[in-house]
C-alpha cells in the first residue's frame, strides 16, 4: 500500500504540483465561500479538492496519525487547513495582478500540459479512482495548470525587477558574512524520555518521574561528576548512551530547535540546564566548536535563491495590502 501511495504522491507532485492552488469563479453549486479576494470567491468545493490532494500526499508519507500531532497549540491538520487556504489566496492575488498588468498565458501550453498529465495517469487505475471519487475533473486540473503557469510567470517578472547580478549578491554576502560560516558543534547529552518508541506521550506519572530523575542527575553533573559515566548509566538515547552521550559534530538544522538553540549558545566545556524537547528532558554538554568561512562562489546560488524568495514574498504581501481579503475560517473546519 505504501508503494502505491508513493505513486500517487509522485503523480500529484508532477501534475497538480502541490505548490499550486487554483481558484475558479464561485457559484451557487460550489458551496460556501472560504475566502474572497477583492470580491472574487474562493469556494468551499475548490478548497476541499486542494485540501484532499495535500492530505493524500502527507498520508502517503507519514500515515493518517500525523493529523493529530500538536504543532504549537494546534493540530497538524489545522495547520495544513490554514496553509492551504493561505496558498489559494496568494495564488488568486497573483492571478489578479497578472490580469491587471495584462500578462497573459498561452492556453495552448495549458492544453499541452494537460495532455501530458493524461498520458501519465491514463494507466494508473488507483489515481483515476481517487480523482473520480473526489470529483477532481478536467476543469479542475486545467485550472491548476493555468495557475501554475501564472505563478511561474509572476516569479520571472519579480526576478527581472530584482536584477540579482553578482554585484548585488556579493554585497549581500559581505554584509551577512557571518551567516555563511560552516559552524559545527561537538556535544554530548543525557536524555530522559517522556515519549515511547513511537513518540507517544508517556503517562503523567512517568513523565514526572523522568523530570525528577533528570533534575537529580543534573545536580550530580553540575557538582563535577563524570558526564560520560552518568550518560552511560542514565541516558535513554540508545544511539549515544553507549558512547557516553557523545553525539559527535553536527551543523545547524540537524537537531530539534530547542536542543539546537542551547547547543549553539553554549561554549565548549559548558553544561546546560534541563532542556525540554518533544523527546524528553536533555542535559547537554558542549565539547567543541569549529567554524569555517564559506567562499562567495560556493554560496552565490544559495544567496540568489534566498533573495528571490524574499522578493517574491514581499511583492505578494505588498499586493495583498492593496486588496480586500476576507477569510471565512468557519467554512474550512
Amino acid at each position: 500500500m505504501k508503494n502505491k501511495a508513493r505513486i500517487v504522491i509522485l503523480i500529484l507532485l508532477m501534475v497538480v504540483a502541490l505548490v499550486v492552488s487554483g481558484c475558479q469563479n464561485g457559484s451557487a453549486g460550489d458551496g460556501k465561500a472560504v475566502a474572497k479576494v477583492d470580491g472574487k470567491v474562493i469556494n468551499q468545493e475548490q478548497y476541499n479538492k486542494n485540501l484532499i490532494i495535500f492530505k493524500k500526499n502527507y498520508e502517503g508519507v507519514y500515515g493518517t496519525e500525523i493529523w493529530s500531532i500538536d504543532v504549537g497549540g494546534k493540530t497538524f491538520l489545522q495547520a495544513v487547513q490554514e496553509n492551504v487556504l493561505d496558498k489559494m489566496i496568494s495564488d488568486e492575488v497573483i492571478r489578479q495582478y497578472m490580469d491587471k498588468n495584462k500578462i497573459a498565458i498561452d492556453e495552448a501550453e495549458v492544453e499541452k500540459q494537460y495532455a501530458d498529465y493524461k498520458a501519465k495517469t491514463e494507466q494508473q487505475a488507483e489515481i483515476k479512482k481517487f480523482f473520480e471519487e473526489n470529483k477532481i475533473d478536467e476543469n479542475f486540473i486545467k485550472d491548476q495548470i493555468r495557475t501554475e503557469i501564472y505563478v511561474k510567470k509572476f516569479r520571472e517578472e519579480v526576478e527581472k525587477e530584482l536584477a540579482l547580478d553578482d554585484k548585488k549578491l556579493e554585497a549581500y554576502y559581505n554584509k551577512n558574512i557571518d551567516a555563511y560560516k560552516d559552524v559545527q558543534v561537538k556535544a554530548s547529552h543525557i536524555l530522559f524520555k517522556t515519549v515511547d518508541d513511537e513518540r507517544k506521550p508517556l503517562p503523567a506519572d512517568q513523565v514526572k518521574k523522568a523530570e525528577e530523575t533528570a533534575k537529580e542527575v543534573l545536580k550530580r553533573v553540575k557538582s563535577g561528576e563524570d558526564f560520560a559515566k552518568l550518560a552511560t548509566e542514565f541516558s535513554e538515547d540508545p544511539g549515544s548512551a553507549k558512547q557516553g552521550g557523545d553525539l559527535g559534530y553536527f551543523p545547524k538544522g540537524m537537531m530539534v530547535p530547542e536542543f539546537e538553540e542551547t547547543a549553539f549558545t553554549l561554549q565548549p566545556g559548558e553544561i546546560s540546564e534541563l532542556v525540554k524537547t518533544d523527546f524528553g528532558y536533555h542535559i547537554i554538554k558542549v565539547v567543541d566548536k569549529k567554524s569555517e568561512q564559506k567562499v562567495f562562489e560556493d554560496v552565490k546560488e544559495e544567496i540568489k535563491s534566498k533573495l528571490l524568495e524574499d522578493g517574491i514574498n514581499e511583492k505578494i504581501e505588498s499586493i495583498k495590502n492593496e486588496k480586500k481579503i476576507e477569510k471565512n475560517m468557519e467554512n474550512i473546519k
